[in-house]
């Protein structure tokens, strides 16, 4: 089938599709009137008590600019000290992320991405369009990776990242992937700890772990801490981290985090 002949069949059946006029809420992770009363139980559980382990009283301020840091640590494997909470939208703060890495740098001005000559970010497809539609609309380049059963074919990623100077980033969900379910391997895990020695200092992974606590099994497939690899292999600054509670009771009550080296912080 020729490209041409390909894009007149899909036209076709999206305009029959659109025909239709249906109604159907496609939305990702957003959960039903029925599963959201599975939370309603938890209203009261805290009995008055809202200090967390340090005596902090959570319905003011916190006591730090990082907020609850604790949840995200436990969340995301991360140390307390190296996690910052947000709002309920873990995007918006990867929005925030990859727009202070690609305007302005961590490293310094000399380090935004924007200076590259053509800057690229990796991106595992199948994968989470939402992260695509943020890296299209910062004018970033997004390269295609095949994903197998083990997570991003990591061939293809050393490759680019040792060849192309300006490979900056790579969108990585470890924990049953969008859309296929794919939970990282050992070996990819490490293998993307590693990248930090390969690339240069701009470079940097986008680890989104949205469902580190979504198993639907007594016996869930465990996710190679991150963290403690790149401790491993010195290379703490070439990862970012990403969670939320927002799919885990009542999404618009949820917390989100960063977690990152100090350097990165």
């Amino acid at each position: 089938m020729t490209s041409t002949t390909a894009l007149h069949t899909l036209t076709t059946r999206h305009a029959a599709f659109a025909d239709r006029k249906l109604g159907l809420d496609l939305t990702r992770g957003k959960p039903n009137s029925e599963q959201l009363a599975l939370s309603e139980s938890l209203d009261g559980i805290l009995d008055g008590d809202f200090h967390d382990a340090h005596g902090t009283d959570l319905r003011n301020y916190g006591g730090t600019v990082a907020g609850i840091a604790e949840l995200g640590s436990w969340l995301m494997d991360v140390p307390p000290a190296n996690v910052l909470a947000g709002g309920n939208a873990s995007l918006e703060l990867m929005w925030h992320v990859v727009s202070l890495l690609h305007q302005f740098g961590i490293d310094g001005p000399e380090s935004a991405w924007r200076h590259r000559a053509a800057p690229r970010i990796l991106c595992p497809v199948p994968g989470y369009d939402r992260h695509f539609a943020l890296t299209e609309r910062m004018g970033i380049e997004m390269v295609p990776v095949p994903m197998t059963d083990d997570g991003p074919d990591m061939d293809v990623v050393e490759e680019l990242v040792a060849t192309d100077p300006d490979v900056v980033g790579m969108w990585c969900v470890p924990k049953y992937s969008n859309p296929t379910g794919v939970v990282f391997s050992a070996d990819v895990v490490d293998r993307i700890a590693r990248l930090g020695r390969r690339a240069g200092p701009h470079f940097r992974v986008l680890w989104d772990n949205a469902y580190a606590v979504h198993d639907l099994t007594d016996r869930p497939p465990v996710l190679s801490p991150i963290w403690q690899a790149c401790m491993r292999h010195d290379t703490l600054d070439s990862i970012i981290h990403f969670a939320s509670t927002s799919k885990i009771t009542l999404a618009g009550g949820g917390v989100a985090f960063v977690g990152a080296s100090a350097a990165n912080l």
